[in-house]
């Protein structure tokens, strides 16, 4: 019996603790493990193009407002780029940098949580399994570059972090920087409309309670968050990923498959038409309920009062975004595509949307029965090893290097290897960067012998 005036304290129970550890702990380090081994010090593909500026003096600011393809660089190359001058241009070191994005997106996902949801528990496990599957192999060690996935991922959830500030100065400053680096960063640009109608909203609630600091606050916020979303078209030219962009697609009915298989694809399933269909579209319904529901709820309460269901509907509602943008931009590649491993990484907010809604069941064995079959959703993403693909791709790379380092001779791998390291060599004077790199002993030539310029 506790004395009179104490209070009894439960003993803390360390074994879901380390459990819970341990199992991340192991998939950081698979994580880390799979890009030390696999990752070849060579530019591949849009790295050639991302990477242009090295080769002569641009400013960070210039490599920050560059563009490639329908997006800009932003902070991801201009943080990378800063790290390769800084190892003789060692591309394992981009490889690395965006493993690190995407881990540090996770603990930044897992402080959300504890913020909002209170403390962590073992079933916060679908955390690191959402984050740490090898199926987005492609942004760690092909060609796409920091910008695109990886670091938008990490500035969401610095997004979603700023969202729950309790200063409204504080919390919209925040929000704001993190809205601008994210409309610069790759694909982070989808996150501009959410940005415009959260604030939109609470303008409207402000006006409502006739709150005049809090609407002027709100209604300079909104100004800004559309100044920034405006100033990403200047001198901005419309360049789409995909050679046979066309809209609309001669099939209209073809886009949903396709975002279907990009969601089918996050849970495993690599083949098959009509199963793969059924269950990404399957997905796709669950994540948009959810969007509309927790809408709703902030809709009619105060937006950012209610941060459980806020925090749902940045998540769910740039994920839909994203894969309705790569569905329209793509489509024309072919459903097949879809499965396309780089595509991954940006759904993650839309699962761990799924998971956090579950959360805010009032129902414990609901609760917890949900929690667990997502669980055991996302299992099948996380254990399987995509060791083929990756194996393959890397032996490719380091391949193509040997040669390339015994012959100087681009065409000639290309035909020997039977890999391309980008399809129009001309296009980007790839042999007088190969000359460049090797007078200087950067990247393929850093660590070998010094060969002297003929």
């Amino acid at each position: 019996m506790p004395m009179p005036g104490t209070i009894s304290v439960k003993p803390l129970n360390y074994v879901p603790r380390l459990l819970f550890w341990s199992l991340t702990a192991a998939l950081i380090f698979r994580f880390y493990w799979i890009i030390c081994k696999y990752s070849v010090n060579l530019f591949f593909f849009d790295e050639w193009d991302i990477y242009s500026p090295l080769f002569g003096t641009w400013h960070w600011w210039q490599i920050f407002i560059s563009q490639h393809g329908p997006h800009r660089e932003g902070v991801g190359v201009v943080i990378v780029s800063k790290l390769l001058t800084l190892t003789r241009w060692d591309s394992r070191v981009q490889a690395l940098s965006i493993g690190t994005a995407i881990v540090l997106a996770m603990f930044l996902a897992m402080y959300v949580k504890l913020r909002i949801f209170g403390p962590l528990e073992l079933s916060d496990l679908i955390i690191p399994i959402t984050f740490l599957g090898l199926g987005q192999w492609e942004v760690l060690l092909g060609g796409p570059g920091p910008s695109p996935q990886a670091f938008p991922l990490l500035l969401l959830f610095a997004y979603c972090l700023s969202w729950i500030a309790g200063n409204v100065l504080a919390r919209n400053a925040f929000v704001l920087i993190c809205n601008f680096l994210l409309i610069f960063t790759g694909y982070g640009i989808f996150i501009s409309g959410i940005t415009m109608v959260l604030l939109a909203l609470d303008l409207y609630q402000n006006a409502k309670r006739h709150d005049r600091r809090g609407a002027a606050v709100a209604t300079l916020s909104l100004g800004l968050s559309v100044a920034s979303f405006a100033s990403f078209f200047y001198h901005y030219h419309f360049d789409p990923a995909a050679g046979c962009y066309h809209f609309p697609y001669r099939n209209p009915a073809a886009y949903p498959i396709f975002a279907a298989l990009m969601y089918s694809r996050f849970l495993g399933i690599k083949h098959g038409l009509i199963f793969a269909s059924l269950i990404g579209l399957g997905a796709i319904g669950v994540v948009g309920a959810l969007f509309v529901k927790h809408a709703t709820r902030i809709s009619w309460k105060d937006s950012s009062g209610d941060r459980q269901s806020l925090l749902i509907v940045v998540l769910a509602g740039y994920s839909l975004t994203y894969s309705a943008a790569a569905a329209v931009g793509r489509i024309c590649l072919g459903l097949e595509n879809a499965r396309a491993s780089r595509y991954l990484t940006l759904l993650i907010p839309a699962f761990l949307g799924i998971y956090f809604s579950t959360l805010t069941i009032q129902s414990k064995q609901k609760r917890m029965t949900l929690a667990a079959l997502l669980f055991v959703l996302l299992l099948s993403s996380v254990i399987q090893r995509n060791h083929k693909e990756i194996e393959s791709f890397s032996a490719f790379k380091t391949a193509w290097k040997d040669c390339y380092l015994a012959r100087e001779d681009i065409k000639l791998c290309d035909y020997e290897t039977g890999f391309q390291l980008y399809p129009c060599p001309e296009c980007i004077h790839m042999q007088e960067k190969m000359e460049f790199l090797k007078q200087n002993r950067l990247n393929l030539y850093a660590n070998r012998n010094w060969i002297p310029p003929r």
